[in-house]
C-alpha cells in the first residue's frame, strides 16, 4: 500500500503541474520520529512542541496527546484546497475541501479473519468516511465493482484509477554480485513475493511446491516478504527461502532472474507484484481470482487457487523450453502503463469532483 500511495503521489505531483492543478503532499513528522519522510515536497504538519522536549514527552506520547489533537490541526491547515484525497483514515480535512477516498481492497470487511483488529478498524472507519460522503479512487475495475455493490455507489462516481510499476521496474539482466550474495542461479528459481499472510494463499503455494518436488521439480522457492499477523510456519530446508527486508534493487535483480512468480493469492485488489514482474519482462503464473484476471489479463498464466493438480502440472512444465518461450513471449507484450497514467485519471476526478 505504501509503495502505491508515493508511486501516485510523486506521479501527481509532475501531472498536476502538467495540467495546471496546484497540487501538494502533507507529512505528519510525529507519526515517523527519526525516520526520513516521502521522497516528495510536502507540507508538514507542525509537530507539538511537547514531543520536542526529551524528559517531557514521556507522558503526551503515553497517552497519545499528538493522535488526539492531529484532527484539529489538520481542519487548521489553511491552504485553500478544494480536494482533499486520504493516503490513510485521518477522517478530517481543511475546511471547505472535498474527500477523497482510496479503496484498496474490501478484504478487512469482508474477511475480517485475516487480518489484525487495527487493520480491521482502519477499514471500518474508511466506511464511516464514505457513508458520510467522501469519494472514492480505486485500483481496479474489480475493487470498483465490489465498492459499488457494497456502499451502493454508481460505478460512474468511481475513479478507477489502476497501478502500475515504478520505472526502476524494467527488462534486464539481474546483477551478478546480488545472484552470488543470495546463492541463486538466474532462471533457475521460482520467486514469490508478498507478506505472507492469509490472503496470499501461502500454505497452498507451499504445498503445490513440494507436492511438484516430489513429481521431479528442482527449482528452488524464494519468498519475498515479511511475516505477518497470521503468516504460516515455513521449515527451512533449503529449498523454500524466505528473504526479507530488501531493497528496491536487489528486488528488481530477483525478478529478472526468476524462471517465473508464481501469485496463487485468493484476493487482491490490484496485485502490485505481478505488473512489477511483467514490466521486468518475467512470467507470472497467477490465480484467476478476484482483481488479478484483471491486472494480468492474457500476459500471464491464470489458474483455479484452488486447483493444485493444474498448479502442480504448470510447475512440472516449467522444464519445457517451448512452453517458458510462450510465458516470456506473454510476459515481453505487456503495455506500458505508468503511473502518469494513474496520476492524469486522478486528476480528471479531481476536476470532475470539483466541478460538481
Amino acid at each position: 500500500m505504501s509503495r502505491y500511495l508515493l508511486s501516485a503521489a510523486r506521479a501527481l505531483k509532475e501531472v498536476a503541474q502538467e495540467e495546471g492543478i496546484e497540487f501538494s503532499t502533507l507529512d505528519v513528522p510525529a507519526v515517523h520520529p527519526g525516520v526520513p519522510g516521502p521522497s516528495v515536497d510536502c507540507i508538514e504538519l507542525r509537530t507539538p512542541f511537547y514531543l520536542k522536549i526529551p524528559f517531557l514527552r514521556r507522558i503526551p506520547i503515553r497517552r497519545k496527546w499528538e493522535l488526539h489533537s492531529r484532527s484539529r490541526r489538520i481542519k487548521q491547515i489553511d491552504e485553500n484546497c478544494s480536494i482533499f484525497h486520504h493516503s490513510g483514515v485521518q477522517p478530517e480535512f481543511p475546511a471547505g475541501c472535498r474527500s477523497v477516498v482510496t479503496i484498496h481492497d474490501l478484504s478487512a470487511l469482508e474477511h475480517p479473519e485475516w487480518h489484525t483488529r487495527e487493520t480491521v478498524a482502519f477499514a471500518e472507519r474508511e466506511v464511516k468516511m464514505i457513508r458520510n460522503g467522501s469519494r472514492v479512487s480505486t485500483n481496479s475495475e474489480w475493487t470498483a465493482k465490489q465498492v459499488s455493490t457494497f456502499f451502493n455507489i454508481p460505478l460512474s462516481d468511481i475513479c478507477v484509477a489502476g497501478g502500475a510499476a515504478d520505472d526502476i521496474f524494467s527488462p534486464g539482466e539481474p546483477s551478478a554480485d546480488t545472484m552470488r550474495k543470495l546463492d541463486l542461479k538466474i532462471g533457475e528459481y521460482l520467486l514469490h513475493v508478498g507478506n505472507l499472510v492469509p490472503r496470499k494463499n501461502i500454505p497452498f503455494l507451499v504445498d503445490i511446491y513440494y507436492r511438484s518436488r516430489e513429481r521431479g521439480l528442482r527449482l528452488p522457492l524464494v519468498m519475498v516478504g515479511t511475516k505477518a499477523w497470521g503468516s504460516i510456519s515455513i521449515e527451512h530446508d533449503g529449498n523454500v527461502r524466505i528473504i526479507e527486508n530488501i531493497d528496491d534493487r536487489t528486488l528488481v535483480d530477483l525478478y529478472r532472474g526468476a524462471r517465473v512468480l508464481l501469485y496463487p493469492s485468493i484476493y487482491e485488489g490490484l496485485g502490485l507484484p505481478a505488473l512489477e514482474a511483467l514490466a521486468c519482462n518475467t512470467p507470472v503464473i497467477a490465480a484467476n481470482a478476484t482483481a488479478l484476471t484483471e491486472t494480468v489479463g492474457n500476459r500471464g498464466m491464470l489458474l483455479h487457487p484452488d486447483d493444485p493438480e493444474e498448479w502442480i502440472q504448470a510447475l512440472l512444465m516449467l522444464k519445457d523450453t517451448g512452453r517458458m518461450d510462450e510465458l516470456r513471449s506473454m510476459a515481453e507484450s505487456a503495455p506500458g502503463e505508468s503511473w502518469k497514467d494513474v496520476a492524469r485519471r486522478l486528476c480528471g476526478f479531481y476536476r470532475k469532483i470539483a466541478e460538481a
